[in-house]
């Protein structure tokens, strides 16, 4: 009975099956993180960007509406 249950759990940590499976979720945990590594910083420094060129469009329009 102990030896049957001692082959069933080598067979177990022997077994390559789920291996695949723990390779695609660190690639996918990659991929992620490094399109957050690019996304975060691109982000954050185009909202200044963004609130520059709604200041001066809201400049432009109240100049074409004051003529």
């Amino acid at each position: 009975m102990l030896g049957r249950q001692l082959d069933m759990l080598d067979g177990f940590v022997r077994a390559e099956d789920g291996a695949v499976t723990v390779d695609w979720i660190v690639l996918t945990a990659a991929i992620i993180g490094l399109c957050l590594l690019v996304t975060i910083p691109a982000y954050t420094s185009s909202s200044g960007v963004a609130q520059a060129l709604a200041a001066r469009l809201v400049e432009i329009v109240t100049s074409l509406s004051d003529q």
